[in-house]
């Protein structure tokens, strides 16, 4: 389809769908942050009430529409959406990869999204209870690594420890996978993007404790071929699999277009 005809040719459409063709999704006051959220590798689900609601009626135009940037729109079986670049073409949309502790948090964040105990206290989980979640499943040295300490037996090493996990969740917080109870990070919820950390086992009959056999043995990937895209400041998740102990912050970044 070309660029002329996408703004003006008619295409199968959902009932009561406020779209015609894509001039009229661009025309929308409403574009620009759907936009906007979505190059930044937001994902945009039902909390997102009025941006979801342009993704389901307005699909057919914006996935042609994000094809030719070389990303892939997507539309998840939780009913989330994102924007995957394609490994295959130029991507116009920058992206690099998330770190080695923003993917294993991920992990075990969606292994938090699966437990049903998460319902009590209105699904809120401390920042400090991750922090244990997160000492039992590591090794006590990797952890280290992965918070930037050489030990975390003193009050002050753990404080310093925090600081740089509730910066990883900050991280999380603006892809859409997690809700912060404010900036200062002390608690949050779980959102269902997380589950895009479960696709490594998403077919194991015991999802949770496949995911935490992944996290214990410094396993971390997400789905073959998929990133998020991320026109801001380029953090993206990396699909390959990799295992803990390589390095996982070198950045794979990709010039975008406005």
């Amino acid at each position: 389809m070309s660029a002329n005809n996408m703004f003006k040719d008619a295409a199968p459409v959902a009932v009561d769908s406020p779209y015609t063709c894509l001039a009229d999704i661009i025309g929308d006051d409403r574009f620009p942050e759907l936009d906007s959220r979505l190059r930044q590798g937001e994902h945009i689900d039902i909390r997102h009430t009025h941006l979801f609601a342009m993704l389901r009626d307005g699909e057919t135009w914006l996935g042609e529409h994000y094809r030719r940037y070389g990303v892939e729109l997507i539309q998840a079986p939780e009913d989330y959406w994102y924007l995957k670049p394609n490994l295959g073409s130029r991507n116009l949309i920058r992206s690099r990869k998330l770190d080695e502790l923003q993917m294993i948090t991920g992990q075990v964040l969606a292994i938090c999204h699966l437990d049903p105990e998460q319902l009590e206290d209105s699904g809120w989980i401390t920042t400090e209870s991750l922090f244990d979640r997160l000492r039992l499943l590591l090794e006590e040295e990797h952890l280290c690594r992965l918070l930037e300490r050489k030990k975390i037996n003193t009050q002050h090493d753990q404080q310093k420890a925090m600081d740089v996990l509730k910066r990883c969740l900050r991280q999380l917080a603006r892809l859409g996978m997690i809700r912060l109870d404010g900036q200062q990070a002390e608690r949050f919820q779980t959102q269902a993007p997380l589950m895009r950390f479960a696709e490594p086992v998403r077919s194991a009959p015991l999802t949770r404790e496949a995911l935490e056999r992944l996290v214990s043995t410094g396993f971390i990937s997400l789905e073959a071929d998929s990133e998020v895209a991320d026109d801001e400041t380029s953090t993206t998740a990396e699909p390959s699999d990799v295992k803990a102990d390589e390095s996982a912050a070198e950045i794979e970044a990709q010039e975008g277009t406005p």
